[in-house]
């Protein structure tokens, strides 16, 4: 009898199993021929492409949707925005590439379920990918509005970024920025907080080099260098570069626990793109930006004006100073100031003699009313440290359009002793130091108090709400040499200020020295200071040395007819007369 050999247990499934994984590596190397011929299917939410890198100084990146979270692989960038696809036009092709390997797949006698799953998910993809595409085009944020609360912001870059439909990742969208409040962005570099507050081109230092420099606040005694980036027009991304130096912008000493003002200064690379439009400060060369400032970058006229007086920040809610802001005004319009600059809301923007910026206090100091005031009242050092931001900032925003900067207060005047303006004072001084083999950058005026009940009787021609003109009695001795003085400093070499004097130049810490420039009270003139008593807390000082010894001073009224005409025009259009 014939035997007829029996198979094995599993011998005809083995078989099987072979043809079948012969017929799976035929159909995975048509998969893979397929998807090396077509687009990697990234997320939904981030989106890869690759274009031609042009600038060898803009740093590697990967565009990530508008709407969406920062994913994928590295990619080449160029300034030629219009290499970038549309976020539509790659996801067609992500579709394509998965109808595709569908067709494989049914070719292949696999089931239709697969087919029908892939032709779902691609109309789900295009659908989201047109609507992301077309909510990136209609952001319509109102620039000047926000501009004019917050100046600093580079509103329409940022936008820019969301139109485009996908960015890098190292390049913010609108809101990719952090907001510390109103004026401030926020940037944390190795575990430091950093508040940045406005940022500046200053191309004075022909050694150095043209800089990008930016005011900031740290909660450290010891900040980290940051990493500079740079957009200029028309950037898809950006240029870094650490920072060159960061700058202490005060004369106390550090203190833990408090917010302390810096300058950073960041090189910028000279080339054809010329002045950088957007700065940023980050940890890392290739880290993501959490501020976007925009760059100021004044046009200098072919000549300068003459003098730009600062005003810091007002913080007294209790008193209305309407009166007596629209006196000083015009005298200081009178002694030649060409442009008043305030961080708070004036009447005189309209005509353009005073310029406006609003201002909030960094980090978790309050900004509200009283609060505002009973802060800078008992917190000095957070007072001495802030204020210094308003002063350096209105320094830089004037270096293209004026010679000199002046940092004084409303309750305070420099009288010139002799000359008819301030200008024609500050020439004249430096004339004197130019033959002494000094350059200046600060010329200090000493102090002399002007006390409240010093005060002429109002008439007819000197009206009672005249404060300035109705006091003309001062105090004899004036403070020491660097003791409560004020300042106008040369626009040509200082770099930080504060209250009393400049604290940088551009060849570093100040030469106390060197640098300063004492004006003599009675040939040159002095700080005329208005105030009930002396400054400080010790008064046994002033009763015994200060108002036992009066003398009339009426250089004020060298301009007393076109101030007293034009103070009372003013009050009158305001509605602040009787």
């Amino acid at each position: 009898m014939l035997s007829i050999p029996q198979h094995t247990e599993g011998a005809v499934p083995l078989a099987r199993r072979r043809r079948r994984k012969r017929g799976r590596k035929e159909i995975e190397k048509l998969e893979f021929s397929a998807q090396l011929a077509l687009p990697r299917i990234p997320s939904r939410r981030a989106v890869t492409t690759h274009v031609t890198t042009t600038n060898p100084n803009t740093l590697p990146c990967r565009l990530v949707s508008t709407t969406g979270e920062h994913r994928g692989g590295q990619c080449r960038t160029s300034e030629d925005n219009s290499k970038v696809r549309p976020l539509h036009s790659i996801m067609a092709g992500e579709c394509a590439g998965r109808l595709a390997i569908g067709w494989l797949l049914l070719m292949r006698k696999r089931a239709w379920v697969g087919v029908v799953g892939v032709v779902c998910t691609c109309v789900l993809v295009l659908l989201t990918a047109f609507h992301d595409s077309r909510v990136s085009h209609v952001c319509d944020c109102g620039h000047q509005e926000v501009e004019a609360v917050h100046p600093s912001l580079a509103l329409a870059f940022l936008v820019e970024q969301e139109r485009r439909g996908s960015r890098c990742h190292n390049t913010p969208g609108v809101f990719s920025v952090r907001h510390n409040n109103e004026l401030w962005q926020e940037a944390v570099i190795g575990g430091v907080i950093f508040l940045l507050y406005a940022a500046y081109y200053d191309s004075r230092d022909e050694g150095e080099g043209p800089t990008v420099r930016m005011l900031v606040m740290v909660d450290s005694t010891r900040p980290p260098t940051p990493v500079c980036h740079l957009w200029y027009q028309d950037d898809l991304t950006p240029t870094a570069s650490s920072a060159v130096r960061m700058d202490y912008v005060h004369w106390q000493d550090r203190v833990s626990g408090a917010w302390l003002p810096y300058l950073v200064t960041c090189r910028v690379v000279e080339d054809l793109r010329g002045v950088p439009r957007v700065a940023a400060l980050v940890g890392y060369s290739c880290g993501p930006a959490t501020n976007a400032l925009r760059v100021l970058n004044q046009e200098q006229p072919r000549v300068k004006k003459d003098l730009a007086l600062c005003h810091k920040f007002l913080f007294d809610p209790t008193r209305d100073y309407s009166q007596r802001l629209v006196e000083w005004l015009e005298v200081a319009r009178a002694w030649g100031v060409d442009e008043v600059t305030f961080y708070e809301a004036s009447y005189y923007q309209q005509e353009g003699f005073v310029q406006v910026f609003p201002w909030r206090s960094p980090g978790d100091q309050p900004s509200l009313g009283h609060l505002y005031r009973a802060l800078y009242d008992t917190q000095r050092f957070t007072l001495f440290t802030t204020e210094n931001i308003p002063y350096t900032d209105c320094l830089l925003r004037h270096l293209a359009t004026h010679r000199y900067v002046a940092v004084w207060d409303m309750d305070e005047f420099i009288v010139p002793a002799t000359a008819s303006s301030l200008p024609a004072m500050l020439d004249a001084a430096r004339a004197r130091a130019t033959e002494q083999g000094l350059r200046p950058t600060s010329y200090l005026a000493r102090c002399s108090y002007y006390f409240d009940d010093q005060v002429e009787e109002a008439t007819p021609d000197l009206p009672e709400y005249l404060y300035l003109m109705r006091h003309v009695t001062r105090t004899v001795k004036v403070a020491p040499p660097r003791v409560f003085t004020k300042s106008v400093h040369d626009t040509s070499l200082a770099l930080g200020l504060h209250a009393h004097f400049a604290l940088l130049t551009l060849g570093g810490n100040i030469d106390r020295d060197r640098d300063l420039y004492h004006l003599y009270p009675t040939t040159e003139g002095h700080l005329g200071h208005y105030r009930a008593t002396c400054q400080g807390e010790d008064q046994h000082e002033c009763q015994e040395l200060y108002r036992p010894y009066l003398s009339r001073d009426t250089a004020m009224w060298r301009h007393r007819p076109a101030v007293t005409a034009r103070t009372k025009a003013v009050l009158q259009i305001l509605g602040l007369l009787p």
